[in-house]
């Protein structure tokens, strides 16, 4: 098949490495595969090498009082050329451009990252908020081109699919599909060993966003240095919020025991220091980094994130707690920490968890998906 992603940068984050991951392996099975940027931004270089990959500075601005400003041609031309049967588009902005013009004898799919909130159902707060408004408009008009093309949609998690069930028209739901995320198991198991625990070293991976929660670690690793006990958790990532939680980390005196490192591209090479997982999102719409670092032998202990519910097995590849309490928090740590065998199994069955979630059998399950008949 000849297949077009289209996502609008390939700025640092989950959706931007699943696209990379399925651009890939779509390659790898046989497909023609082009991905469309409308931002010529790339922190995946090493990933986006073996990938047809192509800038386009298109956009669609929308307007609740006049005429759409548009500017589409570059887009329209190459869907034009390379004639793709498949145009699979992720992230919100992407499905505004590709859904502008529909073209007959393509089949469309929307990968539902997240809960969208331009997809929010209306309600009287709607008239409170400018934003929710525009919202609501360009939700009203990306509709009627999803019933056009009878768009399908991938939700990566129970939590997405029951969202969009619920915020999109009745002629729609049975086209939305069910289809977890993955990883490139390979990759991150490589670095798979045997760990001591004399150290807690502990790992988070994210943006410094809202979502994210990276101030609840800092109480974390907190508790635990009250408790006398020898940790260190590095944070990768950057974001609005890096500089509040480096605050905190100072408020705190916590320099010694907590590390931000910034964005880096190869987080594998930072799992084979650690020992421990540690998320701290209260809304995670499934959990990529989590496979990650399952898949490199790490247990995780995280938040309830909702969407990270079809992940997280409690006992068997971690442990997810349901109210954010850095005490709690911090004693089930030590409690891995301090029982070798709880350990090793953990480990176990956190690799085991991450196999289930390959790459390559996840296109499989994707190209099956291409061929749905409508």
């Amino acid at each position: 098949m000849r297949i077009l992603h289209i996502i609008p940068s390939l700025n640092t984050g989950g959706a931007e490495r699943l696209t990379l991951d399925i651009c890939r392996e779509l390659k790898q099975q046989g497909h023609e595969i082009k991905l469309v940027t409308f931002y010529d931004i790339n922190h995946y270089k090493y990933l986006s090498a073996e990938v047809n990959l192509q800038f386009l500075p298109v956009y669609v601005r929308p307007s609740v009082i006049g005429k759409w400003d548009i500017f589409l041609e570059p887009l329209n031309q190459l869907i034009s050329d390379f004639k793709p049967d498949i145009i699979h588009s992720h992230l919100f902005e992407a499905e505004i451009l590709s859904r502008e013009n529909i073209f007959s004898g393509i089949r469309y799919f929307s990968h539902c990252h997240d809960n969208m909130p331009q997809l929010r159902n209306f309600s009287f707060t709607t008239l409170l908020s400018k934003k929710w408004l525009t919202d609501f408009y360009e939700k009203r008009h990306l509709v009627k081109e999803y019933l056009q093309c009878n768009n399908k949609f991938i939700a990566i998690s129970k939590d997405a699919k029951q969202y969009f069930e619920e915020t999109l028209p009745e002629k729609l739901r049975s086209n939305i599909f069910l289809l977890n995320n993955a990883i490139d198991f390979k990759r991150f198991n490589a670095v798979a060993q045997k760990r001591e625990l004399d150290k807690i070293r502990l790992i988070n991976v994210g943006s410094f966003v809202p979502k994210k929660n990276q101030q609840f670690l800092v109480e974390v690793v907190n508790e635990l240095v009250k408790q006398k006990m020898d940790v260190k958790l590095v944070m990768l990532g950057d974001g609005p919020l890096l500089n509040e939680v480096k605050k905190k980390i100072n408020d705190y005196g916590l320099q010694n025991f907590i590390e931000c490192k910034g964005n880096v591209e190869q987080v594998e090479d930072y799992l084979l220091q650690a020992n421990l997982y540690v998320h701290s999102a209260t809304y995670e719409p499934f959990g990529l980094v989590l496979l990650e670092a399952m898949a490199a032998g790490l247990p995780v202990v995280s938040l309830d994130g909702r969407g990270n519910r079809d992940i997280m097995k409690d006992g068997e590849n971690g442990f997810m707690l349901q109210q954010q309490d850095a005490i709690l928090f911090s004693q089930k740590i030590i409690g891995i920490s301090r029982n070798q065998e709880m350990y090793n199994n953990l480990s176990s069955g956190a690799i085991n968890t991450a196999k289930q979630y390959d790459i390559a059998e996840y296109v499989r399950k994707l190209v099956a998906l291409y061929n749905t008949n409508d």
